[in-house]
C-alpha cells in the first residue's frame, strides 16, 4: 500500500538496509524527548505527583480513588 513493494526492498542486502536504516531514522525523528528529571513529591503531594511528571493516566487514576472511596 505504502512504500515500496516487500520483494524490491530485499532484493539486494544493499536496499534491505536502506530500508531498515530509513525505518529507523524515521522512527528516531519521530519519537518523543525523554521526560525531565522530576524530584521526588513530598508524601503531602503525592496525589498530584502524576500531574508534576506528566503522567496522562493521572488524572483518570484521581478518579478511580474517588470511586473506590466512594463505595466504602
Amino acid at each position: 500500500m505504502f512504500g515500496p513493494r516487500l520483494n524490491r526492498v530485499f532484493a539486494s542486502r544493499a536496499n534491505a538496509l536502506w530500508w531498515s536504516a530509513m525505518v529507523l531514522v524515521t522512527a528516531y525523528c519521530v519519537a518523543a524527548d525523554p521526560p525531565a528529571e522530576v524530584a521526588p513529591a513530598p508524601d503531602a503531594a503525592v496525589a498530584h505527583a502524576g500531574e508534576k511528571s506528566g503522567d496522562p493516566w493521572a488524572a483518570m487514576k484521581d478518579v478511580a480513588k474517588k470511586r473506590q472511596e466512594l463505595l466504602r
